[in-house]
């Protein structure tokens, strides 16, 4: 077979004796059957960014991050530097994946090189040497479908426990080879401490599972398989040898509106502490703190506007400081602000006998 562009470099390099044929093709890359290292295994080319039909990348990238800041600035802004360390970091992630769930001990492919952007791995393959078939064109008896039901609940088990979800498992990225199912493309999987939707992939891995074994098990019915399965891990109860039953009964605690509430108060509390604490030479010893820290959460505070001051003569209605526009009245003068008031304490102090060390200074 011709050598295709793609894998020119790395059959230059030695890496790569000879490309036997195409194995097969999917939405992110090319797969073909290659000799290397005297052995017939896999390569898989990545397809670039603008020929990969597959979506809501960002649903699975989230939480990915790298050990140079510029490059994470870069990624972040979108830039041409960016969009570049962005498919690299999407195509190594396989790589970090395997690595890290085979040490695991989950059932993947073992890699060989990856280089420049291509990955050399162990061809999975049946009894009599051929190419591993996927789970999507097998037909299955229904003790078969069930036994590999559970083969497969055990590797999610097993991954989870490494802290990964697969995040785009179905029938077509399983395959059946000789020792049992293998799961392989890992380069949408996510970590499952780092990523907000974690769980909703993991529920949907389960879920395509049981969608696909149900068609080979008339009596099938869904159960909770993944709720249980993230409810262990959340509670840091789970490992690689346990169980998944499927019963399973979600918390039916009802939160009030008082709950959250006193929450609310609570973490205002706990803020208001914190800046005491990091700035407590801002204000004098026992001094009362600001006003803006005394008020309470938000629902606590009331927009109305103050109560209008009386008017001299007690009554307010229909005198001027009877305000229409919506502001407080003006408050009534002071008498200790009069100018009589003022000119008596002038002639006060001129009356005073003078001060014995010298007139008073004013």
């Amino acid at each position: 077979m011709r050598v295709p562009a793609s894998l020119e470099s790395l059959t230059d390099m030695g890496v790569i004796q000879s490309v036997i044929r195409p194995l097969m093709s999917g939405k992110e890359a090319d797969v073909y059957v290659v000799t290397s290292g005297g052995e017939t295994r896999v390569a898989k080319v990545y397809k670039e960014a603008q020929n990969r039909t597959f979506k809501h990348r960002a649903e699975y990238t989230e939480g990915r991050a790298t050990r140079n800041s510029r490059d994470q600035r870069a990624m972040r802004k979108r830039t041409a530097h960016g969009r570049a360390q962005d498919e690299a970091t999407w195509r190594s992630t396989e790589v970090d994946m395997i690595y890290r769930l085979r040490n695991a001990g989950v059932r993947v492919p073992t890699p060989h090189h990856f280089i420049d952007g291509v990955l050399i791995m162990e061809m999975v393959s049946t009894e009599d040497g051929h190419p591993a078939p996927r789970l999507a064109e097998l037909d299955l008896e229904r003790d078969e479908a069930i036994e590999l039901f559970h083969k497969l609940l055990a590797e999610v088990v097993r991954m989870l426990c490494a802290g990964v979800v697969h995040g785009d498992l179905s029938e077509y990225n399983v395959l059946l080879g000789r020792d049992g199912p293998v799961v392989i493309d890992f380069p949408q999987s996510v970590d499952a401490a780092s990523n907000q939707n974690a769980r909703n992939l993991l529920l949907r891995d389960v879920e395509n599972i049981q969608r696909f074994i149900a068609q080979f098990v008339a009596d099938w019915r869904p159960r909770p398989y993944g709720q249980e399965l993230w409810e262990l891990y959340r509670r840091n109860e789970l490992t690689p040898e346990t169980r998944i039953t499927g019963r399973f009964r979600a918390a039916e605690t009802r939160v009030t509106t008082n709950e959250v509430v006193s929450l609310i108060r609570d973490a205002d509390r706990d803020e208001r502490r914190r800046r005491d604490a990091l700035a407590p030479a801002s204000r004098p010893r026992g001094a009362p703190p600001p006003a803006s820290d005394r008020r309470g959460p938000p629902n606590d505070r009331r927009d109305a506007a103050p109560p209008r001051a009386p008017s001299a003569t007690g009554d307010h209605r229909g005198s001027s400081n009877d305000r229409r526009d919506g502001h407080p009245p003006r408050a009534p003068s002071s008498p200790a602000s009069s100018p009589e008031r003022r000119n008596d304490e002038r002639r006060n102090d001129e009356r005073r006998p003078p001060h014995p060390r010298g007139p008073r200074r004013r």
